[in-house]
């Protein structure tokens, strides 16, 4: 049963990675680190000019602050060494700027890049660069979270779909009885509010569970320990919970570790994956940034050689448990490798 509830719910920084690397197999890796400054409409622009027999993937992700974006970013610095490309990585200091998002990814169009790749912090807003980047032709992708409309092809998993498993597997293990709640991300963001949307449905299969409520705006954040607290008195019935990010996963953690209250949870990182073998987490979804990374520069690299794609390149996200997270992370070190 579905009870309907309500949704809860110009930083001046970013940071360019620049990932050079030489023909022959030969690798050069260099961290730059730069203060972009964004005011009054104006920027100070960096030094750096596209060599003409490059070619440049701009990538704007959502953030810096975070294991999972480290790992998609490691993904395409492995794919882009594998096809002779340079990367180059701007992102906001949080998953709420995108204004400053915007502007960085103005900013790789202004250089001229070949190719565009962004994780849109609002996936319900137009940017106005769509139109430069159809004017200067440049390809441009969106990965890990897609933008509403379908302009651009999107690289991800389901999230839709990886919602919608984990509310099965939580009812499984509730004896599909009770009261369940969602801690969310930004519900402008596709692919959080996705996941909610999948774990709803879900649940209105389910004559005796609850969705009792949805709290959002957690994006790469931690819920406070008085809100959880809050929470918790307001819902003392609550058995369950899914947290649409690991980050938000691993605080609820820390915040409910004496109760017998079930976790459920998105995105493979070391600290989730633990919580995953020592019973903390039932259930997480695997989804490797890594893997996000690698597979959307091998997307690009496909576009690039004339090759036509299916607008939505899904990656699987298995669900994993105690039962089968051991086996995972050997499979998963195994297939990075062979990348």
């Amino acid at each position: 049963m579905q009870e309907k509830v309500p949704v809860a719910g110009f930083a001046d920084k970013g940071m360019i990675r620049m990932i050079i690397r030489q023909r022959r197999g030969k690798q050069i890796s260099a961290l730059l680190l730069m203060t972009v400054i964004l005011c009054c409409g104006c920027s100070n622009h960096s030094s750096w000019q596209k060599a003409k027999d490059r070619y440049v993937v701009g990538v704007v992700t959502k953030s810096n602050t975070s294991e999972y974006w480290m790992s998609v970013n490691s993904g395409m610095e492995a794919a882009a060494a594998k096809y002779d490309m340079d990367v180059i990585t701007l992102a906001p200091d949080s998953e709420l700027d995108r204004e400053v998002q915007e502007k960085q990814v103005e900013k790789l169009i202004d250089q001229n890049v070949d190719a565009l790749a962004v994780a849109p912090i609002d996936s319900y807003h137009v940017p106005d660069y769509l139109d430069e980047i159809e004017k200067k032709k440049i390809t441009a992708v969106c990965f890990d979270n897609g933008m509403v409309g379908g302009e651009l092809p999107y690289i991800g998993i389901d999230n839709h779909k990886t919602g919608y498993q984990l509310a099965q597997e939580l009812a499984e293990q509730l004896d599909h009885k009770g009261q369940v709640g969602i801690v969310a991300g930004d519900l402008k963001q596709k692919g959080h509010r996705e996941r909610v949307e999948g774990f709803e449905e879900y649940m209105k299969s389910e004559p005796e569970m609850t969705v009792k409520f949805v709290e959002s705006g957690y994006a790469n954040l931690q819920m406070s320990e008085q809100k959880v607290r809050d929470l918790m008195g307001q819902y003392p019935q609550i058995r369950g919970i899914m947290a649409t990010s690991a980050v938000t996963a691993m605080g609820l953690v820390d915040e409910l570790k004496d109760t017998d209250i079930k976790i459920v949870a998105v995105d493979e990182q070391e600290d989730s994956l633990k919580a995953v073998e020592n019973g903390q987490i039932l259930a997480l979804a695997a989804q490797s940034g890594y893997e996000i990374g690698y597979e959307t520069i091998h997307y690009i690299q496909n576009l690039r050689n004339g090759k036509h794609l299916k607008k939505k390149y899904y990656l699987n996200a298995e669900i994993l448990t105690q039962d089968n997270v051991k086996e995972y992370r050997k499979k998963d070190e195994s297939q990075k490798y062979k990348k």
